[in-house]
């Protein structure tokens, strides 16, 4: 289920304001940012470490959804797109922070973003097939 162009900038747009409020901040802070769903209205709520409200967005296509994965893929891709683009380039926060979908009782599901200079978040996709290769590799090698 994906949500419709409209949606995701709407979604996009509320990530964006929440993110500017680090961008003014004096000081550099240190948080993570907590993403809620709630499947039965729709609402998503993001959250910092003290469980401070900074954003609430409704999407009305999550209205009765209780899929997980629905809402990591979609939330995973908006927040990649915006990361590639430098949207979180300028927050004064301490790196590595990151963006972590949680359920109801605000345990981390999964990390949906980690935002750090040197580190990299390789997906399903890229390593698909590495194990074969490897040991072709190491097959070819050896025989040398």
């Amino acid at each position: 289920m994906s949500l419709s162009r409209e949606t995701q900038t709407r979604l996009q747009d509320s990530i964006a304001k929440m993110a500017k409020n680090f961008v003014t901040a004096e000081e550099t802070r240190v948080t993570d940012f907590f993403i809620k769903v709630n499947g039965e209205n729709g609402d998503i709520t993001i959250m910092d470490d003290d469980d401070k409200e900074l954003a609430r967005v409704h999407i009305i296509e999550w209205e009765g959804v209780h899929d997980e994965e629905v809402f990591e893929k979609e939330l995973r891709s908006i927040l990649s797109k915006m990361h590639e683009t430098g949207a979180f380039d300028s927050l004064n926060i301490a790196k590595p922070y990151s963006f972590v979908l949680v359920d109801d009782d605000n345990q981390p599901i999964v990390d949906l973003l980690i935002v750090d200079d040197d580190t990299l978040i390789l997906s399903e996709g890229l390593l698909e097939g590495f194990d074969e290769e490897m040991n072709e590799f190491l097959k070819h090698l050896l025989e040398d």
